[in-house]
């Protein structure tokens, strides 16, 4: 695909009147069943990334950090970690937490929108890698494949989060 088809079709993906959202820590609810996005503290707060309490526990949480970066991608940390630890996708196309935030696996665009006044305000967590390559997509709950969340591209359907700002 070239550089301009893909900008549409990033485009058409995104929820109308969608924009970036603001730096901050957020809790992103699945809308399907209000489960919240989850990356694990324990085993040095890497692993994977899967649905859960909406709350913090010895063993999970549901903040993430998320930042503006120089490229024009955010970067979404677990936040509180005590290590700097980022959201990222596997080459088999898998979401988990690692040490690892400087690659473009790491790279993310966050969009909140809504469909106009009184509808809901939802998120679209999508990996942007800086090189545009193939791993592009959304963060979608998947119950079919294994570890549930992964990135694929889809089209717009419940594969968004909803947003509640922390602190």
């Amino acid at each position: 695909m070239t550089a301009a088809v893909l900008a549409v079709v990033a485009a058409l993906a995104q929820p109308a009147q969608a924009a970036p959202l603001m730096d901050g820590v957020y809790r992103f609810p699945a809308i399907g069943d209000g489960k919240c996005l989850i990356w694990p503290k324990t085993g040095g707060s890497v692993g994977t990334v899967s649905l859960g309490a909406c709350t913090d526990t010895a063993s999970t949480s549901a903040n993430w950090q998320v930042r503006q970066r120089s490229n024009g991608t955010m970067e979404v940390s677990a936040q509180g970690s005590g290590r700097h630890a980022c959201l990222r996708v596997t080459d088999s196309y898998h979401v988990v937490v690692t040490d690892n935030c400087s690659d473009i696996y790491a790279d993310w665009t966050v969009s909140v929108g809504s469909d106009g006044p009184g509808s809901p305000v939802y998120v679209d967590i999508e990996h942007t890698p800086g090189d545009h390559s193939a791993s592009w997509g959304s963060l979608v709950d998947n119950p079919g494949v294994t570890g549930r969340l992964v990135v694929q591209r889809v089209p717009v359907t419940s594969h968004y989060w909803t947003v509640e700002q922390v602190g």
